[in-house]
């Protein structure tokens, strides 16, 4: 039997070696090792018996499996120190997470090891480790003899320089024998990394400089698929199969060209230590976090027949399906293979309710439904005035940001409109504070000054827009011509105007010589009056004083304010903020309406920006329809919980007994969270979620099925905020047994008996099908020639970029007009609620206080501050919540709360808080910040539940909506805050 070289035997007697690996026969191994030099060992499987021997052995050295644990790393050591100050860590990785060795060292590791070399290495850093442990703990009790303290540090150095001892034992560990039983269990060949005092790194370094200059590098074309909607093209860069980097790829036209953070790292989100590697199914409670790793065969059969036996049971509505906007792929992402079957199942779709209100009040005015509503972000280059209104894109766009940021070099003004003194508003020329949920009374302000003082353009009026309509003041309906020749068709139905040149109604297409856009008519018995005319007698109530006490913003300030904007072109930037209150859609129904009187729309540098939507023809019906079903019903996501607590929907029964969710995190994303835990889930025989992480609605499902991530898949996306279509190609083959989205679901599809629907087809095949489109032959884009380019601009160009409404708007009911009156104001999604009164309002811009976030809610004197969920420039949502780089910039979620409101408080930066309200509690650190608002209390998005203390800020929020933009109003919520 061997000992330690160099170590003593009383040292090694008293020494304990706590082992934490989740695999038992590697556990065995690693104690073997240890036994053959007869150290004491401690095998633990889990975290919490690790903490647990921790406090019995203080002193021990601790051995970690640190990236098998689904717990984050840096939450693991931070507890092994707070419980054992003296101890030494070794962390065990493998070779796909050697990257991470310096943030293992700069968490508080001793020194990383890897796993297939265990056997030569570990024994040599044992070594090391308890040398440093020696010398330290000499050099503490030297503090007070500087001559002996100099001495001992030269030999500590000369020894260093001589280089650390080989090998002092004799098992061995095959390369083979190890890469088998890695396979089986979860575990990847590893390197090593010397501890910190080690000259290790300098020849480790070396090694792989010259290793990386011998591999030849490969350059992939890609591109970011999260949702942010900046569509940043990359190349991933490949070395003997790996991407090693991803860089940023040029546009043709380069004001496209850009990667942030999040991009730049991908290669981190790919071989990420906490990856879902293998099929999974859960062993314990929902949430308890206890798994079991299963076969593909297994995880689908399971799948199929619970499937099928639920939709037996109780119906085809039975089975819902759960999507959202993680993945952009038209192949394997949100808008992919997920409908064809849902289509095939004919199962429930659960409708997006989030980032809808604006386009909903957008789709009144120009039409387009929710999305098309922007301009190319080019457009801003020739922008007077930008002006951005709730949005924070220095964060959360940076590339649109830099289009504003060239604009502004050429003269353009930059105004931000925000409760937060945001990077943005720092960046601006102006920055003007609201109170939240007041930006609607701002803008109905701004509309009526601009129509008192007669600053709006008539003849854009007159030609552009429908404020020459005329309404019937018996039944609010405009006037037609049939409604005098009953039997007129449709499509010759035409609209009556005042000709104020022979002072009498004529039909527009007649064209009257000069139509009026105000005053009161009587046509043959019928009192009308135009459009605009109840456009202004309707928001004359909204003063500028009034907004402003309202707003706290100075009348001058917000008269200035009108001025500007009418003083164009001016681009209102826009995107989300305004969009997560209950009265979001009626913000935008105004602000469109006072862009189109003023003629700041359609035209070069004015408009909207922020969320730029290319319309293709892509032939989504070649993927979605398979067997000629269709989705059951749309349930909205705000509704969903009470459909499946009380099993009905649209007055039906409708039972949801199972749920598969992809390219969503709805647990964590979705609002009011406790509502899954307490209504949703227990009804719930069976889920699925299908992901790339253990994400918390993962933590909550039945089975979980690994997605090859982005750069593992070719895929085909339609840019959004650039006017490019992008083909994906496949950088490496996906990882351990992660499968495509597209093939999980024709998978599935086959296990539920419907494979003549499911033909496995490889991912060329379905983007073929994508592009099989007459819209795209008339255009020139062809498969042939998008995989030869890789990139095809198909709309506008660099010196006419594309302008939403340019030639007319998407309103075919109002002749491509834009709409100043709302005829007909339908809901977004019909789910049976009642709106009787609220329709006639809602023909209108009419101010609406929000739902909760209000002053005079008496709510308010309970919680007293608005909770905003600001965006991080570290994740897009709950994406890359945990990217070791980023949360090496982000460690840790906090809560943001103004000076005045911490002092009243007696909060501090730095404190433990408890942030409340009745319908749950989140805990964390707080941060004083001068840059929020008083009133206000923010906490950037994306954690997880896990990387709180204690609960989870998404339990603040509540599932009220407007019932006519069905859309989760994060922002409507108020809270208060208490140090722990």
């Amino acid at each position: 039997m061997k000992r330690l070289g160099g170590i003593s035997k009383e040292e090694v007697d008293s020494l304990t070696v706590i082992i934490a690996i989740p695999h038992v026969w590697l556990g065995q191994v690693i104690a073997r090792i240890f036994a053959s030099v007869e150290v004491n060992c401690i095998c633990v499987e889990s975290i919490t018996d690790l903490y647990e021997k921790i406090n019995e052995n203080s002193q021990a050295l601790v051995i970690v499996d640190v990236f098998s644990y689904t717990q984050f790393y840096r939450d693991i050591f931070e507890q092994v120190k707070e419980k054992g100050a003296g101890l030494s860590i070794i962390a065990l990785v493998s070779a796909n997470n050697i990257g991470y060795q310096c943030e293992l060292i700069r968490a508080g590791v001793t020194a990383v090891v890897v796993k297939e070399d265990a056997d030569e290495q570990l024994l040599p850093v044992l070594i090391q480790v308890l040398r440093d442990r020696e010398f330290n703990n000499t050099v503490a009790r030297l503090l007070e003899n500087q001559k002996q303290l100099n001495t001992l540090m030269k030999e500590r150095v000369t020894g260093m320089e001589r280089g650390e001892p080989k090998g002092t034992h004799s098992l061995k560990l095959s390369r083979r024998t190890f890469l088998k039983a890695s396979a089986a269990t979860a575990v990847v060949a590893g390197a090593v990394a010397a501890n910190p005092w080690d000259s290790g790194m300098k020849a480790l370094s070396a090694a792989a400089e010259n290793a990386n200059a011998a591999s030849e590098e490969k350059l992939v074309s890609s591109v970011c698929r999260s949702n942010c909607f900046q569509c940043c093209r990359l190349y991933a860069h490949v070395r003997n199969g790996k991407v090693v980097k991803t860089s940023p790829a040029p546009y043709p036209d380069d004001i496209y060209t850009g990667c942030c953070l999040k991009g730049l790292s991908l290669v981190q989100r790919t071989y990420s230590p906490t990856r879902l590697k293998y099929p999974m199914r859960r062993v314990g409670e929902r949430g308890e976090d206890k798994w079991e790793r299963i076969s593909w065969d297994e995880a689908i059969s399971e799948i199929g027949e619970k499937f099928k036996a639920i939709q037996a049971k109780y119906g085809d509505q039975a089975v819902a399906v759960d999507n959202g906007s993680g993945n952009y792929g038209l192949v394997h992402g949100t808008q992919g293979m997920l409908n064809r079957l849902a289509y095939a199942l004919g199962s429930t779709k659960i409708d997006v309710c989030y980032d809808q209100a604006l386009g909903h009040g957008s789709d009144r005015v120009i039409g387009g439904s929710v999305w098309l509503w922007g301009n190319e972000p080019r457009t801003m280059m020739d922008s007077k005035n930008i002006i951005v209104w709730g949005s924070n894109p220095v964060y959360s766009q940076p590339q649109n940001w830099r289009i504003v940021k060239e604009a502004q070099k050429k003269g353009a003004k930059v105004i931000t409109i925000d409760p937060i003194y945001s990077p943005t508003a720092n960046k601006s020329d102006e920055y003007i504070p609201v109170v939240p949920g007041t930006d609607l009374m701002l803008v109905l302000a701004m509309l009526n000054y601009i129509i008192e003082n007669n600053m709006y353009n008539p003849a854009f009026m007159k030609m552009r827009t429908t404020a020459p309509f005329l309404v019937r003041k018996d039944n609010g309906k405009i006037l037609h011509k049939s409604d005098f020749a009953p039997g007129t068709p449709p499509e010759a139905d035409d609209f009556y105007v005042w000709d104020s040149v022979s002072n009498q109604a004529a039909l527009l297409m007649s064209m009257p010589q000069d139509v009026a856009i105000e005053g009161t008519f009587n046509v043959q018995g019928v009192e009308v009056d135009t459009v605009f005319t109840l456009l202004k007698n309707q928001v004359k109530q909204y003063t500028i004083q009034k907004a402003s006490e309202l707003t706290k913003i100075p009348a001058e300030k917000i008269e200035y304010l009108a001025k500007t904007y009418v003083d164009g072109p001016t681009t209102i930037y826009t995107n989300y903020g305004i969009d997560h209150y209950q009265n979001g859609h009626l913000w935008s129904f105004t602000a469109f309406m006072m862009a189109a009187i003023t003629g700041n729309i359609g035209v070069p540098g004015a408009g909207f920006a922020g969320l730029y939507v290319l319309y293709m023809p892509v032939n989504y019906a070649g993927m979605y329809v398979s067997n000629g079903k269709v989705p059951v019903s749309n349930v909205p996501q705000t509704e969903f919980h009470r459909v499946v607590k009380e099993q009905t929907h649209m007055g039906k029964p409708f039972p949801i007994k199972a749920m598969i969710t992809t390219s969503s995190n709805s647990i964590s994303n979705y609002c009011q969270q406790n509502v899954w835990f307490e209504e949703i889930l227990p009804q719930m025989e069976f889920t699925v979620v299908i992901d790339t992480e253990f994400t918390d609605t993962a933590r909550y499902a039945d089975i979980v099925l690994p997605a090859a991530f982005w750069l593992e898949v070719s895929d085909l996306r339609v840019s959004y905020n650039n006017p490019y279509m992008l083909i994906q190609d496949k950088a490496i083959e996906p990882l351990y047994e992660s499968k495509s989205d597209a093939e999980i679901f024709t998978l599935i599809g086959q296990a539920m008996d419907l494979g003549q629907f499911f033909p496995l087809k490889d991912d060329t095949e379905w983007i073929k099908i994508l592009l099989d489109a007459e819209g795209f032959e008339k255009i020139g884009v062809t498969y042939e020639r998008l995989a030869a380019e890789k990139v095809i601009r198909v709309e506008g160009s660099a010196e006419k970029p594309f302008i939403r409404g340019e030639k007319f708007f998407n309103t075919a009911d109002a002749m491509g007009r834009a709409k100043l009156y709302s005829e007909n104001p339908v809901p977004r999604v019909n789910y049976g609620q009642n709106l009787a009164e609220i329709t006639e309002k809602e023909r209108l811009p009419y101010f609406r206080p929000p739902g909760e976030a209000w002053h005079e809610n008496p709510l308010f004197e309970k919680y007293p501050l608005v909770f905003i969920q600001e965006h991080s420039r570290f994740r897009v949502h709950s994406q890359w919540y945990n990217t070791p780089v980023l949360r090496e910039l982000d460690p840790e979620p906090i809560a943001k709360i103004s000076r005045e409101d911490a002092k009243a408080r007696g909060i501090q930066t730095g404190d433990i808080v408890e942030v409340f309200n009745d319908r749950g509690k989140v805990v964390l650190k707080a941060e004083v910040n001068d840059a929020i608002s008083t009133g206000v209390l923010t906490i950037p998005k994306g954690w997880q539940r896990e990387q709180f203390i204690e609960g989870c800020y998404q339990e603040l929020t509540n599932t009220t909506s407007d019932p006519m933009a069905v859309n989760f109003a994060y922002f409507d919520c108020l809270v208060d805050v208490r140090k722990k």
